[in-house]
């Protein structure tokens, strides 16, 4: 898996992955993942969290730790 650093909303980020992503799949990906809380710390800081989740027409499993982001899924769906 590469290491890629991102900055996103005044984040900085390491995105780990296998998969030849766009910036704007990136994007879209790291907007779930603040809409959903998952860079939130508190007391499961540190400790990952699963997201599965889809997004035009493609679905995700993704871990996030802390501020790296594992893609480790990505299946695109039939329309």
């Amino acid at each position: 898996m590469e290491v890629y650093p991102f900055h996103h909303q005044n984040l900085f980020l390491s995105i780990i992955t296998d998969y030849d992503l766009t910036f704007k799949e990136i994007r879209n990906i790291l907007d779930y993942l603040l809409a959903n809380e998952a860079f939130k710390e508190g007391e499961n800081w540190g400790h990952g969290k699963l997201f599965a989740f889809q997004l035009d027409n493609v679905e995700y499993e993704v871990d996030v730790n802390c501020y790296e982001v594992v893609i480790y899924r990505r299946t695109e769906l039939a329309p």
